[in-house]
């Protein structure tokens, strides 16, 4: 049925299109201050690797791509991973499990986004308290009142081997009263090769995404805006189970927004948001249902844009509700149900296990049913200091409270209260969060700007990091949480300067982050230094562990501008990035990204565009105990677009090369980079078509 709706969305663009006589506006492209990196989606895709979101990414200063083959890739952003990094689409947290395990893949289809965002520093805290900032992903659903008429975009591409195809297609019609939007996208990829000709099974993907919206202006003063987005991804996972392990994914998500421009001079904009979401899939192995993993979260956002003397800024109240359920039973989760109760001792099987090997293993769900009840009161403002300075300050807080319910898990993996009497007590919570910012405007009487940005930090640990108890099938690796864990901090520093010139642009930052109970996981080894494996599967296992932390690095850029000139446009670029992450022993973190360095150029003459680019990744050496290295590898892109003007629209022709010269690379990120390289040399061409 989905696909019927796509193929009906996609159709329906077509002759619309030919009517559209609308005027393309013009985009104005600025630099943004350091805390807040907005960049245009068409434009990260012309250096994405895949269409992952961090693929999207990858190519950003300090920011990596946790990631595996076509389907998963999670945005590491300063050495920040999982948690400590929000992703909003429009503005609401996407409700998906991604942070849970790197094979989860993020819940947005990042093509048919408009513009994505990070954002760092006190800006990032009108959302959330978090190290690594926030990812915030931009569509047309945010605002269908851009532009009057109609317009839209009819993109596509295939690519040879492997076999791959992408068609994007979005149409939007407003006027002053009413705005309505559909949209769909369909992606479809086989299974890639490695740089060394290996077919990698299990890595094929196929995605489907429909979009809706519906606006309505009352008066010059309101606007409200009904909209919803199906997705649905099915991938494979490339582990070393004889069995194929696939994931089916499925997120349904409605929005309905309030935006009102009230008459008080000190109030600008209040918006009122009402958002429900419904996530949920499936982990199959062997065509069986081994795991179910679902999320249901009901988010409503009070939001105030306002000015007073000289401070301007935004208040934001949240609250929202999310009900966390799990199932892993071999071939038994086509649903998610109560364990039946016979009566007899909880936790049997466990104290066993206790008793054999020392560790409380379970076969069972690996965790508790848990509802999460969380508020959010966050404010953001900032104001001039001088002509050539400006403060900005962010405070964030909330309150928490989870109730975990074991009536999900069978009697014997219930975790036994003889070991841990409070193990599913209910926890109430809260943290504060505070960052002060201060940059240098950049003017025309001098080429230095700068940013400075000092945060304290407070982050709750997740429902997994505290419950999750037992096997991942996808990532072979047994995982225990800690039922205790204290809430994670950290004092952040965020340096950035910017030096530029007619010809010539420096970009400099630098981080710092010291951490105080610092979440990680952990792999587990014997007094004799051997890998502990699980009893059920004999994979590796891991410890959801804190310690103090350490991370410094940085990154630099350089650009060479050609002169202006009418027709013929270049710019030649290097960038370094470096990162080092240790507990406060001394002894490095487990997957830290390597360092890396990369250089570029692009040439712009008239209707065409091309750019080049080499990015060496480095050996990884700062390894953690036991870990295993990884080579360093070379990366070579290659981009070619043509683009023409027809009347009041405009096609792109475009053709694209990654991992030109077929090298063998992991990612050193992905706790799967020896089942599954990246992939080899992949050629594409496409199509944009806009009106």
């Amino acid at each position: 049925m989905r696909h019927m709706i796509l193929t009906a969305a996609c159709c329906l663009a077509l002759p619309l299109a030919s009517a559209a006589q609308t005027e393309l506006a013009p985009i104005t492209v600025t630099q943004p201050p350091a805390e807040n990196q907005n960049s245009d989606t068409t434009d990260l895709g012309k250096d994405a690797a895949n269409a992952t979101l961090g693929g999207y990414l990858d190519n950003m200063p300090n920011v990596d791509s946790a990631s595996y083959g076509e389907a998963v890739g999670r945005p590491v952003v300063r050495g920040m991973s999982g948690y400590r990094i929000k992703i909003l689409h429009n503005d609401n947290e996407v409700s998906d499990l991604s942070a849970m395990s790197q094979d989860h893949a993020v819940a947005v289809a990042p093509r048919a986004s408009e513009r994505i965002e990070l954002l760092k520093g006190p800006a990032s805290l009108l959302y959330a308290a978090r190290a690594g900032g926030v990812v915030r992903i931009r569509d047309v659903l945010d605002n269908p009142f851009l532009a009057s008429g109609w317009r839209g975009q009819v993109a596509g591409d295939l690519r040879a081997s492997p076999s791959s195809h992408n068609l994007d297609t979005r149409l939007t019609w407003s006027d002053d009263t009413w705005a309505w939007h559909v949209g769909g996208l369909t992606q479809d990829a086989q299974a890639y090769e490695s740089g060394r000709g290996e077919r990698i099974a299990d890595s094929d993907l196929s995605t489907d995404q429909i979009q809706l919206a519906a606006g309505w202006r009352p008066g010059s003063r309101s606007e409200w805006l009904l909209s919803t987005t199906q997705l649905e991804k099915d991938y494979g996972i490339p582990n070393d189970t004889p069995e194929a392990t696939r994931i089916n994914m499925q997120r349904e998500d409605y929005s309905l927004k309030f935006r009102y421009d009230p008459a008080p001079i000190w109030l600008d904009r209040i918006n009122v948001d009402a958002h429900y979401s419904d996530y949920l899939h499936d982990e199959t192995e062997g065509g069986r249902k081994d795991g179910l993993f679902g999320q249901q979260q009901q988010q409503a956002a009070l939001q105030l844009s306002w000015s007073a003397a000289l401070w301007s800024g935004e208040t934001r109240l949240s609250a929202s509700n999310s009900e966390l359920r799990v199932c892993h039973e071999h071939g038994a989760c086509n649903d998610f149900s109560r364990a039946p109760r016979s009566g007899a001792p909880l936790g049997e099987s466990i104290l066993q296990y206790i008793e054999s090997t020392g560790l409380p293993y379970s076969h069972g769900h690996p965790m508790p049913d848990t509802q999460s009840l969380l508020w959010q009161l966050s404010n953001v403002a900032d104001r001039p200091l001088g002509a050539d300075y400006r403060i900005s300050v962010g405070l964030h807080t909330q309150w928490r409270e989870l109730k975990p319910d074991a009536n999900n898990i069978q009697e014997q993996w219930v975790y036994p209260e003889q070991l841990d009497a409070g193990y599913y007590d209910t926890r109430r919570e809260d943290a504060w969060s505070v960052s002060l910012g201060l940059r240098r405007e950049p003017l025309n009487t001098t080429p230095l700007s700068w940013e400075l940005s000092l945060s304290a930090l407070q982050r709750l640990p997740s429902v997994d990091e505290l419950y999750w108890n037992g096997f991942h099938h996808a990532t072979e690796s047994y995982i225990f949480g800690t039922p205790h864990l204290d809430t994670e901090r950290s004092l952040n520093l965020d340096a950035d300067f910017s030096w530029s010139k007619p010809r010539h642009r420096w970009q400099l930052s630098g981080f710092f982050y010291r951490f105080q109970d610092y979440i990680f996981q952990d792999q587990g080894y014997t007094d004799e230094g051997a890998a502990l494996s699980d009893p059920f599967h004999l994979s590796d296992v891991w410890f959801t562990r804190q310690s103090d932390a350490r991370f410094i690095g940085g990154s630099v850029r350089y650009e060479h501008h050609s002169q202006a000139q009418a027709e013929h446009t270049w710019m030649l670029w290097l960038q370094a990035d470096a990162l080092h992450a240790e507990q406060s022993d001394g002894r490095h973190l487990p997957r830290t990204a390597p360092a890396n360095m990369s250089a570029g150029l692009r040439y712009e003459h008239s209707d065409w565009l091309a750019t080049a680019s080499l990015k060496h990744v480095f050996e990884a050496r700062h390894l953690a105990p036991n870990e295993s290295a990884t080579d360093a590898y070379n990366w070579v892109s290659l981009y070619l677009e043509h683009r023409l003007q027809l009347g009041q629209q405009a096609l792109d022709l475009w053709l694209k090369a990654d991992n030109l010269f077929d090298a063998y690379a992991q990612n050193h990120l992905s706790v799967l980079k020896d089942t599954a390289p990246l992939p080899g040399r992949q050629v594409s061409a496409g199509a944009r078509w806009k009106f």
